[in-house]
């Protein structure tokens, strides 16, 4: 057994993102016998709480505004909204630092409650425990501040990354990103996004899956892949295709727009699933799936394709290459022809299919089940805190 206590702070609604990523890998390290224990927050602290009321707290006084304080409204309201809610991310920082009851705290920084300036002032306070930060996104504070119309110098912002005992990030494209926002590479190390390794059952494979996730439309070439199914159905191919993993308030509706504008919304399914064995039946039914993203984080996606046995067609982005290896089929980066020929690659030779897929699976049980990111992480806690 090992005698580590970590405090985790992160969103800790385990089926959705982020928050099931640290869910699954705080079970993986409980096994292992390292004690947790979560400082969460509610990301939507001006609202009532959606979510379990014993696993979340409001680290800045909970304001009761009126429901125009989610609508349009004048500049100058934002303008206080904005002041509002960054003054309220900053404070969480602090907060999280009262609550810590560890020599060790693994903060994640996603977005909101869990972004940029709450880990600004946590890592700008003191504190005799040691901080590791896991990196799953860049805000756009990071890249584009501005002060008075002049850019504010984003190398002297994020250093603040350098106070931290370690940063973890899931791929190599992720730490270049840091090092060019002046992060220092000896603080970084690479250790991949997990997956559950499901038994794999035979299922009728018959379609194509992709994960829509947060901003739909936005980093992850969906206009792409669209405009490759267009390419298809013109040669009378017209396979099906689920959507899964979005957020109806980021990017659904614009989707469900340019899909009906393009006039193929008969080929698509949405599919919002509430636990992994239902997302993982949905991907076993897939003959392939397709991640033509640009920007946006692809880790879980590809990881949960991988432990499914489920081809992937991929750029060459986002760390993905690293993910996939050999194995993967890469497209170039918004080309539709080139993504439509692979697809029709792949519907047409399910003995290619099988063969990458079984490929895949083996990889993801080598090198990206719970169990082996656990484990990575537990020598980084050990390396840290001696």
């Amino acid at each position: 057994m090992v005698n580590l206590h970590v405090n985790l702070i992160s969103c800790w609604y385990k089926e959705k993102s982020c928050g099931r990523f640290a869910y699954n890998l705080a079970k993986a390290l409980e096994k292992l016998g390292v004690k947790i224990t979560v400082i969460s927050a509610n990301c939507l602290c001006f609202r009532e709480d959606p979510f379990n009321p014993k696993l979340f707290f409001s680290p800045c006084k909970k304001i009761k505004f009126p429901d125009f304080y989610w609508k349009p409204a004048p500049k100058i309201i934002n303008y206080f909204r904005s002041i509002g809610e960054l003054t309220g991310d900053v404070l969480k920082g602090y907060r999280y630092l009262q609550k810590i009851n560890s020599a060790l705290l693994h903060y994640q920084q996603t977005q909101g409650s869990f972004g940029f300036l709450p880990l600004f002032s946590l890592l700008s306070c003191p504190t005799n425990a040691k901080r590791i930060i896991t990196v799953h996104e860049i805000d756009i504070i990071q890249k584009q501040f501005k002060f008075r119309s002049k850019a504010f110098s984003t190398i002297k912002l994020n250093k603040i990354y350098n106070k931290a005992d370690a940063v973890i990030v899931q791929n190599t494209a992720m730490k270049n990103v840091l090092e060019n926002l002046g992060v220092s590479s000896k603080k970084i190390h690479v250790i991949p996004h997990g997956t559950h390794i499901p038994k794999l059952k035979t299922y009728y494979r018959d379609q194509i899956i992709f994960c829509g996730g947060h901003h739909l439309t936005s980093g992850k070439g969906f206009d792409v892949f669209l405009k490759a199914l267009l390419i298809l159905n013109k040669q009378n191919i017209k396979p099906k295709v689920t959507i899964y993993g979005l957020n109806l308030e980021y990017g659904q509706e614009k989707g469900k727009k340019l899909i009906s504008k393009l006039g193929i919304h008969n080929q698509i399914k949405w599919f919002d699933y509430t636990t992994d064995d239902t997302l993982f039946e949905e991907f076993q039914r897939s003959m392939f799936m397709v991640i033509p993203y640009t920007t946006s984080e692809a880790g879980a996606a590809v990881t949960t394709a991988m432990a499914n046995a489920v081809p992937v067609i991929a750029s060459r982005n986002v760390g993905l290459p690293e993910y996939l290896g050999d194995d993967g089929i890469y497209i170039n980066e918004n080309d539709p022809k080139h993504l439509a020929d692979k697809m029709v690659q792949l519907i047409n030779n399910s003995d290619l299919r099988q063969t990458l897929g079984i490929r895949l699976y083996n990889r993801a049980i080598k090198f990206y089940s719970w169990e082996v990111i656990a484990q990575k992480t537990l020598e980084l806690y050990k390396r840290v805190l001696s």
